[in-house]
């Protein structure tokens, strides 16, 4: 108690210094506090929006493929995905999984018609099954038309369509007969025709799905020829040979049988091909991902496997690069009070030189002198420290409801588009008293140790 009152007292007769270290601290712990919450909200709100709008929990790529694909990134030719309906059907057996979805990434060109002329367009789209990536993915709003429910063909963004109004004079309707340019193969130009069926709006994400229009998959097949043949058709002694030749490679030379004695082609039938360079999966609890993914890897289904944040690459560190930052110059804050403490006390014990070596000569230990600056800096680095605190609970409660207005360029990169939603915790807060406190033992150790140095022939000196 004696401690505390010879604190107080001592922190009463310095009022301007001990108001400004005061300052520092609160806001300090407000930038902590709000800070903190603020980029733990980013990080939540951004991985729900990337994992329910891009990649799910994580993606499913071949084994074979040289970079981690990317939905953000069009990083095209992609290998397509092997054993796709194996690796569906262990997928969707799997109690985690909430649903799946697989798709492939492209860009062609659209011929349209121009008052009798052609005039062709720029198109860079995600091929899919329709009815699977609207469940799987609810981040298209239909402006015209529908999500492909109405037959195959193409969907196209607003901005896009405004987009080629304003560039190419040209302003697509939905309904509208489209021709899709794409290179084969071969190195020909393959020439599909199809329809727009709709044009939408995103509502997350605008900066990237502005650009990014839709094709189903099975018109994706023919423009890019993804057709081969189908297993059950082909004759006995074919199936025969081609499972033996996975023992011997001499095996597939005697396919060919006797010399003039033909396969029988008459009877091949035709199966379009999977094109999915991609499968996004969703879980039904985000922290089981790591067991699904070691689960998928042992089946030999010769896939590989990322989680959304590699898969989403730039945004996902867009949340991190923000906490950084928070801590950088929450640091930068508390490193100053520090120094400006520790000064401030320095000062203090030249001043008090003389009352120190009294408090020695009449018996006080060198603990007691220890527990006074102590008491001193926690007294006021904490009492500070709450009134930070409850600044930023306020502010923290105000932007809970609405959440928290961003500038419309960094909600787009942060959480997809709109207010942040701000989630209270108590760990920004325990954080904040943490470094206080930790900033505060640090800055008294050297004012310390010059206190308890004083002797009572130095008070006599002082004198």
């Amino acid at each position: 108690m004696i401690t505390v009152k010879i604190a107080l007292r001592s922190l009463a007769r310095r009022k301007s210094r001990m108001i400004l270290i005061a300052l520092l601290v609160a806001f300090g712990t407000l930038l902590l506090v709000f800070g903190t919450t603020l980029t733990r909200s980013a990080g939540i709100a951004s991985r729900s929006s990337i994992i329910h709008n891009f990649t799910g929990d994580f993606i499913v790529y071949a084994a074979k493929s040289r970079e981690i694909p990317s939905p953000f990134a069009f990083n095209t030719p992609l290998p397509v995905v092997p054993n796709l309906d194996r690796l569906k059907a262990f997928l969707l057996a799997q109690p985690e999984v909430d649903t799946i979805v697989p798709y492939a990434q492209n860009y062609s060109l659209l011929s349209l018609d121009l008052k009798g002329s052609k005039v062709d367009v720029p198109f860079i789209f995600y091929a899919v099954p329709p009815a699977e990536y609207a469940k799987t993915f609810a981040n298209v709003k239909m402006v015209e038309g529908d999500f492909l429910s109405s037959g195959p063909g193409i969907l196209i963004s607003q901005y896009q369509n405004d987009h080629y109004e304003k560039r190419y004079g040209v302003r697509l309707k939905v309904g509208q007969d489209v021709t899709v340019l794409a290179l084969s193969s071969g190195g020909g130009v393959n020439a599909y025709p199809t329809k727009l069926r709709g044009i939408f709006k995103p509502l997350y994400y605008e900066n990237v799905f502005n650009y990014i229009n839709f094709m189903d998959m099975a018109s994706y097949s023919q423009v890019y020829n993804f057709t081969g043949v189908a297993a059950g058709s082909l004759p006995a002694a074919l199936e025969k040979g081609l499972a033996a030749a996975q023992q011997s490679e001499d095996s597939i030379f005697a396919l060919a049988g006797p010399a003039g004695a033909p396969i029988d082609t008459s009877k091949l039938t035709s199966e379009s091909i999977s094109g999915y360079t991609m499968v996004a999966v969703v879980l039904k609890d985000h922290r089981t991902s790591d067991v699904v993914r070691a689960r998928l890897a042992a089946q030999g289904l010769e896939v590989k496997t990322s989680p959304w944040d590699e898969a989403s690459g730039f945004f996902a560190r867009v949340a991190s690069a923000l906490e950084a930052f928070i801590w950088f110059a929450t640091g930068l804050i508390f490193l100053v009070v520090a120094f400006i403490l520790m000064n401030t006390l320095i000062i203090s014990i030249i001043e008090r030189t003389a009352e120190i070596g009294t408090m020695r000569a009449l018996g006080s230990e060198k603990s007691f002198i220890r527990r006074i600056f102590l008491a001193e800096t926690l007294i006021l680095n904490l009492s500070a420290c709450l009134v930070g605190m409850a600044v930023g609970l306020m502010l923290v409660l105000g932007t809970r409801g609405s959440g928290l207005p961003l500038p419309d360029t960094i909600s787009q990169y942060l959480v997809g588009g709109g207010p942040l939603p701000m989630v209270l915790s108590p760990w920004p807060f325990v954080t904040a008293l943490v470094v206080v406190a930790a900033v505060s033992f640090t800055a008294t150790i050297l004012p310390i140790r010059l206190a308890t140095r004083i002797t009572p022939l130095a008070a006599m000196n002082d004198r």
